[in-house]
């Protein structure tokens, strides 16, 4: 199932750009839950500023990379939201089904 059918199930609003699901920052951390609620390893974000004309702006040094074998917790995944700074609006997620 691809990323765009799991947020219309977990109803997240989200926007596509190109390949990829943009999820507002009011949003991330129900997509956190969903993510470890529904048993996925969650691989990380990178971190957007969504400009009036519609384009993003990466926020690189508020991104966030883990391995299969370095999973934070949902509340240190939560948490590392909440630190970032409020010109970060926008999210994209990564994870994959842990089977």
């Amino acid at each position: 199932m691809s990323h765009a059918e799991l947020f219309q199930n977990w109803r997240i609003p989200f926007v596509v750009f190109g390949r990829e699901c943009v999820v507002a920052r009011a949003n991330a951390v129900e997509v956190i839950k969903q993510i470890y609620g529904n048993g996925f390893i969650f691989l990380g974000y990178d971190a957007f500023t969504v400009l009036s004309n519609g384009k993003r702006q990466p926020v690189n040094e508020f991104c966030a990379s883990f391995s299969i074998k370095n999973q934070p917790s949902i509340d240190e995944a939560i948490d590392s939201l909440k630190e970032d700074p409020s010109q970060v609006t926008s999210y994209v997620f990564y994870f994959k089904p842990s089977a």
